[in-house]
């Protein structure tokens, strides 16, 4: 697999400064989000501790000594709870300081470091410069999860193309697809199921219906099932 460590972290700049930059304009903590059941600071709460769940994988990368990204889903889910219920300054913030310091501790994945084996929170093995991949993947989707004007089609198209791809091959090779052939302006097509009727619409569009089951903007002439939960 490629090491696209420096390049990735161009792009997390990128993403998180665009992430950064919605959150000063957000004033409702509890609105709701497009992740059923979060509003707005729960879901920005996630953020800041996934970045600190990803800074225990660099710290594996870089070491050699395990750290896994959550002590436990019971410990996760009630550090998000209790942080949620800060004032959104404060949220705001720890999304801030966070991201900065998952920023400083991935450097070291340029290097060596790059090429050590971490496990994910679900078991996952990979190596230790696809961490900043899935941070990558936590901001963008997050960000579009806050149902502000940012969208997918906002995103690095080359990204975009690239995550829509691996959704649609995950998905796939599931087993019980629909027969469709998706079509994405500028892009090649990608069947499912050995291809069916035409849903067309941007990249974004198709990934936010492959990643978040909805489809505004996207033209077929059948009904879209509902994807299955991102993975």
């Amino acid at each position: 697999m490629t090491n696209r460590a420096a390049a990735n972290l161009e792009l997390l700049d990128v993403e998180t400064d665009r992430l950064l930059t919605t959150c000063t304009r957000l004033t409702d903590p509890s609105r709701a989000t497009l992740c059923e059941g979060w509003d707005v600071a729960t879901l920005l709460t996630h953020v800041a501790r996934n970045a600190d769940a990803l800074c225990n994988l660099v710290q594996w990368a870089v070491d050699g000594q395990e750290r896994p990204a959550y002590a436990s889903d019971e410990q996760r889910d009630a550090e998000i709870a209790e942080g949620a219920s800060r004032p959104l300054e404060e949220i705001h913030a720890d999304v801030r300081d966070t991201a900065f310091r998952f920023r400083e501790h991935a450097a070291a994945l340029t290097g060596p470091a790059g090429e050590a084996e971490v496990r994910t929170r679900t078991g996952t093995p990979v190596q230790g410069h696809q961490v900043i991949a899935m941070r990558i993947l936590e901001v963008v989707f997050h960000h579009v999860d806050l149902d502000t004007d940012y969208t997918f089609d906002q995103a690095d198209p080359g990204w975009v193309a690239r995550t829509l791809r691996r959704g649609v091959r995950e998905w796939d090779a599931g087993g019980d697809a629909p027969a469709l052939t998706l079509r994405p302006e500028g892009l090649d097509e990608m069947t499912l199921s050995g291809g069916g009727p035409v849903v067309a619409g941007t990249p974004g569009q198709l990934l936010l219906w492959v990643a978040r089951g909805r489809d505004a903007g996207l033209s077929t002439e059948v009904e879209l099932p509902q994807p299955p939960p991102w993975a």
